[in-house]
């Protein structure tokens, strides 16, 4: 294989690695068929929602209050990191807040998106480096000793 056909292949591969890693990046709920864009991060204007994918206790609301406007996502403060989506009514004002599903009275949110707490980042990021210092250091070795 020439060298054009190497980099068009890593070329292909790492375009898929893009593709599939941006799949799993959203935190929209997946009961919310249709949406609008608000200037909040973590924000949605709600247009549809499927009523069939809503818990019991969302579904309660539902049925209650009607759509909420607008639909917000957190993270709990928590070792666990789960995710919390509080459903906004703007006429009257109403708030109601949603772990895993379950609605929940008071709950200590987070506004950072991300699944992992500190110490699972801490972790990522020194096996990143240890990581990149051992290929740097295996390439290194490949084009400086090994081609003698």
């Amino acid at each position: 294989m020439n060298l054009r056909g190497k980099y068009r292949r890593a070329l292909i591969y790492f375009l898929i690695v893009i593709f599939f890693s941006s799949l799993g990046c959203g935190y929209k709920p997946n009961y919310l068929k249709k949406s609008g864009r608000t200037g909040v991060s973590e924000r949605w204007l709600v247009k549809k929602i499927d009523e069939e994918k809503l818990s019991a206790d969302e579904k309660a609301i539902w049925e209650r209050y009607g759509p909420p406007q607008y639909i917000r996502f957190f993270r709990q403060l928590s070792p666990q990191r789960e995710k919390v989506y509080e459903w906004i009514y703007t006429e009257p004002l109403n708030l109601f807040t949603f772990v895993e599903g379950k609605e929940v009275p008071y709950v200590v949110v987070d506004d950072d998106p991300s699944p992992f707490n500190e110490e699972q980042r801490q972790k990522i990021f020194w096996g990143s480096v240890i990581a990149g210092t051992v290929v740097g250091a295996g390439l290194i070795y490949l084009y400086a000793v090994a081609n003698k």
